[in-house]
């Protein structure tokens, strides 16, 4: 374990390295200045690397190895059903259960998605409530993971899948209040991080080895395409929903007055 871990955090050291060189030369040489506070700076850096570290190690070790054992047993039933070779997309409901939770329960607990959440909470003075937000885009990615495994079960052409997606954002983008469209595009960002990706990764790789006929490589990657644009999708259309319930507000105000 002592080994794995020193490997981990070597690995470590060597992707953050270029992060390191830029900020430190930019301090260096352009700003010249010493960073403020610098012995707590270089503490909270050695606790992000010891972090990073052991959760590329809890990655390894946990949620990879969880994520495509769960999605072959998820599978297992569905294929058991089908003897014939002809594996119907309606055999896996619990499988696209398990894809729906799984998107919203990961999204829900992704710190970026959360302290973006309360930043954007303060900015907007409470209109936009940081738990709502996390809400709605917990549900995007929920809805992103199931079309991604039904495109996977299915079979569906990936171009053909986005185009309908994009299709649907393109409108949403239409109706939606414009001060609010680049935060819905930047939603897929947080919420496809460090908690969301690997797992979603490793269960759509699972199910396309599983599933006969799908190949793990063109068929398992791409569902987190989904996961991001989904919720570009659900915080329109929950910002159009809500600008129009308060235009229907206050027309009804103006009303009774």
């Amino acid at each position: 374990m002592a080994a794995d871990l020193l490997a981990a955090l070597v690995a470590t050291l060597l992707d953050a390295a270029p992060v390191v060189l830029v900020v430190g030369g930019f301090q260096a040489f352009i700003l010249r200045r010493r960073p403020p506070h610098l012995p707590r700076v270089l503490i909270g850096a050695a606790y992000v690397l010891l972090g990073l570290a052991l959760f590329r190690l809890g990655l390894e070790w946990s949620l990879l190895p969880i994520g495509a054992d769960l999605s072959e047993r998820l599978t297992a039933p569905g294929l058991a059903a089908a003897p014939d070779g002809e594996v119907p997309w309606t055999r896996f409901l619990w499988l696209y259960l398990f894809a729906a939770t799984l998107g919203f329960a990961t999204t829900m607990v992704e710190p970026a998605l959360t302290a973006i959440a309360e930043r954007v909470g303060a900015m907007t003075g409470g209109t936009l409530r940081p738990m709502a937000l996390r809400l709605v885009v917990a549900a995007g990615v929920s809805l992103g993971l199931l079309l991604g495994t039904l495109r996977i079960v299915t079979g569906l052409p990936l171009p053909w899948a986005v185009a309908g997606l994009v299709s649907l954002i393109a409108v949403l983008v239409a109706l939606a209040p414009r001060q609010l469209v680049p935060l819905a595009f930047d939603c897929g960002g947080f919420a496809t991080s460090v908690v969301t990706v690997p797992m979603v990764a490793a269960f759509a790789v699972g199910v396309a080895t599983a599933i006969p006929g799908r190949d793990p490589l063109t068929d398992g990657f791409g569902v987190i395409l989904f996961a991001l644009l989904s919720p570009v999708a659900s915080v329109l259309a929950f910002s159009a929903v809500q600008a129009r319930l308060q235009r229907g507000q206050n027309r009804g105000g103006i009303d009774a007055v």
